[in-house]
């Protein structure tokens, strides 16, 4: 039985650039060679919720022992053990063959930029609809020749809001925990493409965590703020065991 959910918001913030892939279906001639995912109505970069939460659940496969064992088993996909934080976190869905079924404990929103990004990128001359161009080139292993190309990425500097639910259940662990660990774990790693090259690195900042239990659904009572305004750090205090 549903018991309560845990909202967590706040700004992703780029500490160097971002790329998250998009289609190069109307790339013309002497155009970008690779670009960003942008929202249809905008036609502003954004982070969907898809790329943050796979990000997130492989990290914490990769951290979790339990996880890691099934991802071996599974031959690289997804953990499927009841045993395993990430398939209990992230759900294990109805058509895998381990015959343990667990739905999603968590939705990951798009994220979409701040206004302060928005003003931030109307500013510079080489940053068009809030992303520039990154020039590199293909080195031939053989020969050395080069072959130039450009990737478009969101600027060092840019936030985006993010919110993330976390739903509890009766008969359910406490594994918040493990999911901001996964978010500090992806602080140290990186979001999107690239990431070996510098790409990607961000922090969660100007965190809010809030409650909401039943009451708060079927009553229309106020939701319990557990923190604001806080580094993820900070929110990993509040929730240790």
């Amino acid at each position: 039985m549903f018991k309560e959910n845990f909202i967590i918001q706040g700004e992703i913030v780029c500490k160097t650039g971002l790329h998250i892939g998009g289609s190069n279906d109307n790339i013309n001639i002497g155009g970008t060679d690779t670009v960003v995912i942008r929202d249809s109505v905008s036609d502003l970069p954004f982070i969907p919720g898809s790329s943050l939460k796979g990000k997130l659940r492989s990290l914490l496969e990769l951290s979790d022992k339990e996880s890691a064992k099934s991802v071996i088993a599974n031959s690289g996909k997804p953990a499927t053990d009841e045993n395993a934080i990430a398939a209990q976190i992230f759900g294990v869905s109805a058509d895998n063959s381990s015959g343990f079924k667990y739905p999603t404990r968590i939705i990951v929103r798009d994220s979409f930029p701040t206004e302060e990004s928005i003003e931030l990128w109307e500013k510079p001359e080489d940053i068009v609809r809030g992303t520039e161009l990154k020039y590199e080139n293909n080195l031939n292993r053989i020969d050395s020749s080069a072959t130039p190309r450009n990737l478009e990425r969101i600027p060092k500097g840019s936030s985006f809001k993010f919110e993330i639910v976390f739903s509890v259940y009766e008969e359910d662990n406490d594994n918040i925990s493990s999911l901001l660990e996964s978010m500090a774990l992806l602080e140290d790693s990186y979001l999107g493409g690239s990431g070996s090259r510098g790409y990607g690195k961000i922090i969660f900042d100007k965190m809010k965590v809030s409650k909401r239990d039943q009451d708060y659904y079927k009553e229309a009572k106020e939701e319990k703020i557990i923190i604001q305004d806080a580094k993820l750090a900070e929110v990993r205090e509040c929730f240790k065991a």
